[in-house]
Order: structure tokens, then C-alpha cells, then sequence
């Protein structure tokens, strides 16, 4: 009786409210607060969560918008174009016998919608309904979590290296097509070897591989090639680019450097040469901290553990976003939408990189084609507002974690403080020694003056200068600089007079530097980690931090099928960090959570065959592309996370666990199928065209462009300059006159190009234009254009003209006897054939005539042929 009650008075309470916003000069109706109360009472229940008669659904002003199978309900100012307001004015809704709307109610929706359809930019029904999350958004293929399909039976069972080549060939054979022969084995070892490691094969690996007749001998390349370090450095590439990662802030004209964030890359070489599993890996990187339980081992252990800091470091993941943030940004009215702004972005990156869905999409209303509500997007931005608060915010310099325990940290801050008094202290006499000195200077020189001047020069030079009269102005001027020289002046000439001086000077510099050189710094982390207090987290009507609704607690999506819930419960009130970031980590690396695994897999699946298995990386979600292989998917994504027989070794906790998650082991399951190992072109590829323009069904492999830094790593490779030198700070960027930004001329500057610096306002020019994407906030798939600029960049580089004299050098150096020949293979990666012999010998011959009587006439014609290999296609393209 209470509850009808209260639905009856519903529609009265609205219209009372409306006539008061009348009285007070603001007649306009809000939906939520006027107009939602009444659909309630008579219209929900035919156009609400639970049933939507015509698709139409009346609990928003954007699903009005929306409308239904006859169009959009609403038109904002215009009542009379207005489907909703022509049904209700009609009385034909609600239908039948239900009670229709009373005049003085339809006068409100009337008003409301002539004043334009205001409505408050979030839905206040409880947050669970502000839009529910239906059974059939759940059916959806990627909310469901994989299930392990049984391999198909194929015809031409001779292709069948492993089960991917059966998903394949089956999808083709429906179709009536088939595998492209198999690559050449040259072709086929420099695919795989810039594939796996970034760099070409060498003329010794070429020539041991086609020497090479045993049948597992591709094999063990494979092997061999994700053994070698330089495994890590090219797929540490490909997640960087997913993280965001650059060593500049950004936004801001000032693009400050990131002084540790280098640590965050090399955790990331290091994990991929490790084969670090891959949940661990996210784990590490989005609760590091938490999983290794940091605060502990800071208060109790003088010297962290190395698995403690690995985690420390790996949260440098949520890091990568640009904060501009400065101490001084406390001054700034509206500094907290820069702070939300690198909360938004670190969301992003978290959700296209381990979810590939476009999470931001829902964050000023609710997702228009997922079902990702406006508040579970807040619900997930809680799970890292314990770290990143906009109103309790750190300035990016000053979040950092030193690499060492509590007891350490003192123990060096107090031995510091030590070694600052005593350098304080030697800075204090240096200064008295100088001034004594000084003294001296002036009495010498003073003395030298006739006796009728000198006692009225030190009484104007001793004189404060706004007081002098005439004769002493006139007497400083003349005066000071011999006689009270600056300080610039002094330091040169106290040593050139006193030699005295010199010598205690040196005495207290020396001690200066013995003293300073005890100062010790322990490194810098730059990590994650919650701050204390319990944090809040509004859901921000239309996204706008200055129009907070309520409150949220963290949460996941829901529409997700995972057999375990987010579990996360608030820990006790000193706690020193909240549990959430670890509990949405463990929610994300459940074997059967329905996109961690395939969003890896297909991307592993997009580096090897230049498309993804679903074409759309970064979105998993209703507008993305439907996988063209939905049954190999989730074979692969099984097959992922099955346990292998080979244990892993030892886990933080001291146990071996059964190794799953290996990403080294799905590559080489990749790399080793008949799919990966077709040619490029097929006898049959004009009716395959016919039937498969855009070869989704793989009936041959793709041929790719190598990306920016394995293109100049390759330069690099085959001219024999590559410092093979891993790890540690950045080499930094050289801005260049003409404005082309460039790498030292020096070893540090042949270092591959993960480890260039990677400045957001100053990217290498050889890498910008081949596409080295911008971090603005993280690359999900790069782009692949092809402009006048690239050609024109080979041609006229300095880097290219010296690495290709340093190419002929090495020809000459290892092959003299037949450079042509050497070159194309160790550029190509295959023999010479006789007609390119022929032209290239003659092309040398002419060049060595231009160059007649010039120092290294022969070198010369060898480096341009050299440049001409490494800047044509064959080079810059993988077959």
C-alpha cells in the first residue's frame, strides 16, 4: 500500500517541482528530476530494463535520441516533430487501458521538450540500472569466455604442421582454396629472423641454413632465434608501444624528460627474454607493488629484494601517460582536469592494451554500443584512484620510490646529511679565504696610490652607492674593478698573485670534491603506488571533474563471463595500500576471462601475419571487426593458458609452478605452422582474389614493411656498426640545423633504437617518417603510409651516406674478391642472381670511372651501390 502510494504521488511531486523552478524564474524541466519520475509511473514498464516494446527505451534523453525501430523518439525543442510527444498527446501511449498521461502531465513533457530536453548528463536511477546490462549483451562472442574448439578434419592433411594449419586450411577449403607453396628457405629465415629479433640474418646464418638438410632444421633456427637477447629488444617494441611509453612528459612546450623511466623499458626486454608469463607480466605491471608486497619489505628489510623491485619497477606501466604536472600547478584553478586528464589516458591504455575495448568511450555517457555503462567506467577508474587522485595529487618529479628499505634509505639520507654539513663547512672557509685574499688584493693596490687619494677612495669605495655624493660616484667608477674586482675577475686573478692563495684554494677544492664524492644517491624508481587516506571517486556528469555526481566504489565490467567476480574488499583503515589495483589484476589473468587471452594471442597473431585474426587490435566490442578465424581464436586462447609439462622456475613464493602463459612458446607454435611459412605469391592467387580479396582467409602470407626502428636497426646490422650494447639511460636525440633530428655520429648513436630516447616534441627524424608513431597516449597498431619524404630521407641522410660507407668497408673488408655478390646478401638475405651480377658489376665499374682519380675511388662506387640496396624496397620490405 506504502509503495502504490508513493508511485501515485510520483507525477504530483514533479509537477510541484516544475512549478516551483517556475516561480524562481528557471521553467525549465529536467528530465531526471521532472520527466523520469513520470515515465516510472506509466511508462518503464514497457520501455525500461526489463522490456523495450519497438527497441525504444525512455530512461534517457540519448536513448530518446536514439529512438527505436521507428526512429528517433525525440527532437529537443520541437514537440510537434517529436515521435514521443505525438503518441502521448494522441493518448496512444501508454497502450490499451493504462492510465494515460493527465493534462496537466502532458504540459510538463510539452514544456520539457519546447525548453530544449535538458536533462542533468547522467541518469540518476540507482547506479546498477543506469544502463542495464541485458542477457544478450552477454551472448555477444567476446564477453564470452573462450572455449576449447576440437581440431577439423582438412583434405590435404600433407600441409599439416600443427593445428592452426587445420583452422586455416579448413576455412579455405570451404571455399575451394589452398596454402601458397611453401617460402624458399632464404626468404622464409630472414622473415622469421626480422620477425623474432628486429635485425636480418647474417651471410654465416644464411649460408649454415640452406647448408643445413635435416628436417628439423628451421626449427632450430626458431629456437636459436628466440634464445637470442635480441628477442627481447624487438617484441619490447611491440608493448611499449601498447603502454604509451616515452621518456618526456609532454603537452607542454617544455616536454620534460622522464629521468628513470628508461628502468620501466628495460623490466620489459628483460621479461620478454625471460619469457616472463604473461599473467605475471600484467600482474606485475598494474599491482607490482601490491603482489610483492613493497610496504612491507621497505618497514622490515634494509635492502629491498630483487623481486621487489622488478614489481616497483614494472608499475612504470602506469606511468606512461603525459602528466604535465609541476609543483607549482597547486597555484592553477584548473589543474585537476590536467590531473584527470593523465588518469583518463592511463585507463585507456590499461583497457586497448589487456581488454581491447574502448572503455573511454563511456566517459561522459554511457557506451553507445557496448554494454560498458558511464558508471562502470568510474568503477574502474576507482580501481587506480587510490594512486592518482586529481585533488591529493603528487607532481610527476616528486612521485618516485627510492630502490631501498626503509632502514637503508636513513641510514643514506643521514650519511648524506653528514657529507652536505662537511661540504657546507669547506664551502664556508673557501669563501673566508677568498674574502681574506680579496682584502689583500685591495690593500696591495690601495697602497700603490698616491697617499692624497687614498684615503678618499676607500671612503667611496666603503660608501653604500645610493649615498655617495659627486667626487666619490666619480671615484668608485674609476676605482672598483681594480680595486674590489667581481667575482669572475677575482677567481683569476687570486691565484695569479698569491700563490699562497692558490695553493690553500686547491687544498679546500680537492677536499670539497673527496667530500662530495661521498655522497651517495639511491636509484630512482618511477612506480605506482597508492598514497594514503581513502580515496574518492565521483562519477563526473558528461566527464566534467567540476560536475561530480556520486560516489562509486571500484569495479570491473560486468557484462563479462568470468568464473570468478571481482573480489575486493576494503582493507583495515592503515593499511598502507588498498588491495584494489592486485584485485583487478587477478580479475584480468583468470585463464577463462574472456579477452586477456585473445586480445594477446591475436595480437602475437598481427605482428607474424601483418592482420590480426580480428582486424581491430584495440577493440573486441560490437563496431569491431568479427574475427575471420573465431574457432582457431579461442584455440589459441586455450592453448595459451594451458599448463605446459615443463615447469616454470621458482615463483616469488619459492614454489615451481606448471608454465602456462608463455608467450615464447604461442610464437613458436606460430612461426613453425605451413600458414606462417607460405610464400607471399600463389599459382593460384587470381581466383583466390576473386573469392578472398583481402587474403583474410590466409591463402598466402602477407609481405610487410619493417617498422621505423627495424629498419634502422637493419641499416645498422648490415653496415657492421650496431652497438650490440642493452640496457640503461637513453641515448639522447641532436636537433640539427636544418631542424632534422638525429642520433650521435659516435657508438652510442648505432645502439639499437629502443634504446634512443624517445622525446614526445623531438622524434628521430629516419623513425618519424616511417611511422614511429607519437605517444599522445599509446599505438595500438601502427600505420603503414608511403610518401616522397621516405625515398627522400634514404637518399639524402648523413646516417645513411656514412652507414652505407661503412657498409663497403665491411664488403670489402669480408668479401673483396666479389663485393656485388656480398652485399645483395647480406642486404636481401639471399644469393645474387646472375642477371642483378652482371648489372650491378657494371654499375660499379662506371662509378669507380666517375670517381677516377679521388682517394677510395673503388669504396666510393661500392658505399652507393650499398645505399641503393639498403634504400630499396626489397630491403625495407619482408616477404
Amino acid at each position: 500500500m506504502r509503495r502504490r502510494l508513493c508511485s501515485a504521488l510520483l507525477p504530483a511531486a514533479s509537477l510541484l517541482a516544475f512549478a516551483v523552478r517556475a516561480a524562481a524564474a528557471d521553467p525549465a524541466p529536467v528530465f531526471e528530476k521532472d520527466i523520469l519520475p513520470l515515465f516510472q509511473e506509466k511508462c518503464l514498464r514497457c520501455h525500461g530494463s526489463d522490456t523495450r516494446r519497438a527497441e525504444l527505451d525512455l530512461r534517457g534523453k540519448a536513448a530518446m535520441l536514439k529512438g527505436g525501430e521507428s526512429g528517433p523518439a525525440l527532437s529537443p525543442g520541437s514537440p510537434e516533430k517529436s515521435l514521443l510527444w505525438i503518441k502521448i498527446a494522441a493518448d496512444k501511449m501508454p497502450p490499451g487501458k493504462a492510465a494515460k498521461l493527465t493534462d496537466a502531465e502532458k504540459t510538463l513533457v510539452r514544456a520539457w521538450i519546447e525548453a530544449g530536453a535538458r536533462d542533468s548528463g547522467v541518469a540518476t536511477l540507482p547506479e546498477e540500472e543506469s544502463a542495464p546490462i541485458r542477457e544478450e549483451d552477454r551472448r555477444f562472442w567476446s564477453f564470452r569466455g573462450p572455449v576449447r574448439p576440437a581440431v577439423p578434419a582438412v583434405r590435404q592433411t600433407v600441409r599439416i604442421r600443427n593445428p592452426i594449419d587445420a583452422f586455416v586450411l579448413a576455412k579455405l577449403e570451404e571455399k575451394g582454396l589452398t596454402f601458397a607453396p611453401e617460402a624458399d628457405k632464404a626468404t622464409l629465415l630472414r622473415r622469421v629472423t626480422c620477425d623474432l629479433t628486429g635485425l636480418p640474418p647474417t651471410p654465416a646464418e644464411i649460408d649454415a641454413f640452406l647448408k643445413d638438410d635435416s628436417p628439423d632444421a628451421y626449427e632450430k633456427v626458431v629456437d636459436r632465434l628466440l634464445a637470442s637477447p635480441h628477442y627481447g629488444e624487438q617484441w619490447a617494441r611491440h608493448w611499449l608501444d601498447l603502454a604509451g611509453y616515452a621518456d618526456s612528459e609532454g603537452i607542454l612546450d617544455a616536454d620534460y624528460p622522464r629521468t628513470a623511466a628508461w628502468r620501466y623499458r628495460d623490466y620489459v626486454v628483460r621479461a620478454f627474454n625471460a619469457d616472463k608469463p604473461y599473467d605475471r607480466f600484467l600482474k606485475e605491471q598494474i599491482a607490482g607493488d601490491e603482489l610483492t608486497d613493497y610496504w612491507t619489505a621497505y618497514h622490515t628489510q634494509k635492502e629491498l629484494p630483487p623481486d621487489v623491485i622488478e614489481g616497483l619497477i614494472a608499475t612504470g606501466f602506469l606511468r606512461c601517460a603525459c602528466d604535465t604536472s609541476r609543483p607549482d600547478f597547486s597555484t592553477i584553478k584548473n589543474a585537476p582536469g590536467y590531473y584527470y586528464q593523465t588518469l583518463d589516458d592511463t585507463l585507456k591504455i590499461v583497457a586497448s592494451s589487456t581488454l581491447g575495448l574502448t572503455v573511454q568511450c563511456a566517459r561522459c555517457h554511457s557506451h553507445k554500443y557496448d554494454p560498458i555503462p558511464q558508471t562502470e567506467y568510474y568503477r574502474l577508474q576507482a580501481v587506480f584512484m587510490s594512486a592518482y587522485r586529481p585533488y591529493q595529487w603528487v607532481p610527476q618529479v616528486q612521485r618516485r620510490l627510492l630502490e631501498g628499505g626503509e632502514a637503508q634509505v636513513k641510514e643514506v639520507n643521514d650519511a648524506n646529511a653528514k657529507v652536505d654539513a662537511a661540504v657546507a663547512d669547506l664551502k664556508k672557509q673557501a669563501d673566508a679565504l677568498t674574502r681574506e685574499y680579496a682584502d689583500k688584493l685591495f690593500a696591495d693596490r690601495l697602497a700603490a696610490l698616491p697617499e692624497a687619494i687614498r684615503e678618499d677612495v676607500r671612503t667611496a669605495l666603503g660608501a653604500d652607492p645610493a649615498k655617495r655624493d659627486a667626487v666619490q660616484n666619480y671615484l668608485a667608477s674609476k676605482f672598483q674593478k681594480e680595486l674590489r674586482p667581481d667575482p669572475p675577475a677575482l677567481a683569476q686573478l687570486l691565484p695569479k698573485t698569491y700563490p699562497d692563495y692558490s695553493m690553500k684554494s686547491a687544498a679546500l677544492a680537492e677536499a670539497i670534491k673527496a667530500e662530495q664524492a661521498k655522497h651517495h644517491e639511491l636509484p630512482e624508481i618511477r612506480a605506482l603506488y597508492d598514497l594514503p587516506g581513502e580515496p574518492q571517486t565521483p562519477l563526473l556528469r558528461r566527464g566534467d571533474y567540476l560536475n561530480p555526481g556520486p560516489d562509486v566504489q571500484p569495479g570491473v565490467l560486468t557484462a563479462l563471463d568470468v568464473s570468478k567476480p571481482f573480489d575486493w574488499k576494503p582493507p583495515a583503515k592503515d593499511a598502507p595500500t588498498s588491495g584494489r589495483r592486485l584485485a583487478f589484476a587477478e580479475w584480468l589473468t583468470q585463464p577463462d576471462h574472456p579477452l586477456t587471452a585473445r586480445v594477446m594471442v591475436n595480437r602475437l597473431w598481427l605482428y607474424h601475419f601483418g592482420e590480426g585474426i580480428v582486424a581491430t587490435p584495440d577493440n573486441f566490442g560490437r563496431i569491431g571487426s568479427p574475427p575471420s578465424h573465431p574457432e582457431l581464436l579461442d584455440w589459441l586462447a586455450t592453448q595459451f593458458v594451458a599448463p605446459s609439462p615443463q615447469p616454470s622456475p621458482p615463483s616469488v613464493g619459492g614454489e615451481a609452478r606448471v608454465r602456462g602463459w608463455s608467450i615464447k612458446a604461442m610464437q613458436r607454435l606460430i612461426v613453425t605452422s605451413s600458414a606462417y611459412r607460405q610464400a607471399s605469391v600463389s599459382p593460384t592467387a587470381a581466383a583466390a582474389k576473386k573469392i578472398d580479396p583481402d587474403d583474410r582467409l590466409l591463402w598466402r602470407q602477407r609481405m610487410r614493411r619493417l617498422e621505423a626502428e627495424s629498419l634502422r636497426d637493419s641499416i645498422l646490422a648490415v653496415s657492421g656498426s650496431l652497438n650490440a650494447e642493452m640496457y640503461g639511460p637513453p641515448v639522447p636525440m641532436q636537433r640539427q640545423g636544418d631542424g632534422e633530428v638525429t642520433a650521435p655520429a659516435d657508438a652510442s648513436g648505432a645502439r639499437r633504437s629502443i634504446y634512443l630516447q624517445v622525446r614526445r616534441s623531438q622524434p628521430l627524424t629516419l623513425l618519424q617518417v616511417f611511422d614511429q608513431p607519437v605517444m599522445e597516449t599509446n599505438c595500438t597498431r601502427r600505420a603503414v603510409s608511403t610518401t616522397p619524404s621516405q625515398a627522400l630521407t634514404l637518399l639524402n641522410s648523413d646516417f645513411l651516406t656514412r652507414q652505407a660507407d661503412a657498409f663497403a668497408g665491411r664488403v670489402l673488408k669480408e668479401k673483396p674478391d666479389d663485393p656485388a655478390a656480398y652485399a645483395v646478401l647480406t642486404a636481401f638475405g639471399r644469393p645474387i642472381t646472375a642477371k642483378e651480377k652482371g648489372t650491378l658489376t657494371s654499375f660499379l665499374e662506371a662509378q669507380a670511372k666517375r670517381y677516377q682519380g679521388t682517394p677510395d675511388a673503388a669504396r666510393r662506387a661500392l658505399a652507393d651501390l650499398c645505399q641503393m640496396l639498403m634504400s630499396a624496397d626489397e630491403f625495407a620490405y619482408v616477404d
